[in-house]
């Protein structure tokens, strides 16, 4: 009725415009007919817009400037190009005028679908990392971002683009963390590190989509069960090296013989249940912890040399003080003999 009602007036189309962009949008094909528009229209392009002109697929004209411009006086490139094509021959479904948002969106979420994975570089265990947090984002290469993802797509939602870049920066955060070697209990505190690492290695991926991620940031991260299971079994063996600590007369010798008893008890431990993983994770643990406790308390435990008798006469007293089993003590001694 409207249009049959504008026909008879020689009204056709006034202003190509988008009108209230969703939020959820950030493409979106001008819906009406070309052969709807008059020669007095007028173009309008809201601040944070940009509007393309597009013909046979191939973009003619770009007008990112906002304002309002009339066919029938302007000189744009825009509507020059529009002009020029209404008045030629061709049918006009072959042209197209698009809307694109050029502002910042900003404040979306991200987080990993699954853990990201990586080896813990001072204990030597595998974590599993999940991680969250928001990104902003903008279009600052239009014809780019066409040629390489609209194509001719009506429409194209934020999400969409926003998937496209939480998939890079998962990948991204992996390699980050692999390379940087940092620990579990570090990971908070390079946390701004990180974003801004992210940002520098992911500025050229996203340059090729016509992007540009302008903020990301971490908010929050947490571990799986598995993970919390080592770190658990860690924070236990760091409250034996701090009770330690506090008694007098400490030496590296003394933390070496701390690491072979613990070393003895996770042996037997595996021996009596089969090696279950619970088993494999205070083997990672305790031997991770005693170079860690060798180190910290002076020469490193592997540099330590001590004679075959000075060795049996320590299981011995291990033995006497019921820290090891005879079983243990015949089998080291056996091994330390076959060797002198």
């Amino acid at each position: 009725m409207w249009l049959l009602s504008n026909l008879f007036s020689d009204q056709f189309i006034d202003i190509i415009r988008w009108d209230n962009p969703s939020p959820e949008l950030l493409v979106k094909k001008w819906d009406q007919n070309l052969d709807e528009i008059k020669n007095k229209s007028s173009l309008m392009v809201d601040p944070g817009l940009a509007a393309i002109f597009v013909h046979n697929g191939k973009i003619e004209a770009i007008q990112t400037e906002s304002g309002k411009w009339t066919l029938e006086t302007s000189n744009t490139p825009f509507v020059s190009s529009l002009k020029n094509f209404m008045s030629g021959f061709e049918t006009h479904n072959k042209g197209q005028i698009y809307f694109l948002k050029t502002n910042e969106i900003t404040n979306l979420k991200w987080g990993t679908p699954n853990a990201i994975t990586y080896i813990d570089p001072v204990y030597d265990f595998p974590v599993e990392l999940r991680t969250f947090g928001n990104f902003t984002f903008r279009i600052t290469d239009i014809e780019n971002f066409w040629v390489n993802y609209v194509a001719n797509r009506d429409t194209v939602a934020v999400n969409d683009i926003r998937s496209i870049i939480v998939d890079r920066i998962i990948g991204t955060i992996s390699s980050i963390l692999a390379q940087k070697s940092i620990s579990y209990n570090e990971i908070d505190k390079h946390a701004i590190s990180i974003a801004k690492e992210l940002l520098e290695a992911t500025k050229e991926d996203f340059a090729k989509l016509g992007l540009t991620l302008s903020d990301f940031r971490i908010e929050d991260t947490n571990f799986t069960e598995k993970t919390q299971g080592f770190i658990d079994r860690i924070t236990s063996k760091w409250a034996d090296v701090v009770a330690i600590n506090k008694t007098k007369n400490i030496d590296a010798e003394a933390m070496t013989n701390y690491t072979k008893i613990e070393q003895l008890n996770i042996a037997n431990k595996a021996a009596e249940s089969g090696g279950v993983m619970g088993d494999m994770m205070d083997a990672w643990v305790g031997m991770a912890m005693g170079a860690q406790m060798a180190n910290t308390f002076g020469t490193p435990a592997q540099k330590l040399v001590e004679s075959p008798e000075d060795t049996l006469l320590k299981l011995k007293s291990f033995l006497e003080k019921g820290l090891i089993t005879q079983a243990d003590f015949d089998a080291k001694k056996k091994d330390i003999l076959s060797n002198i």
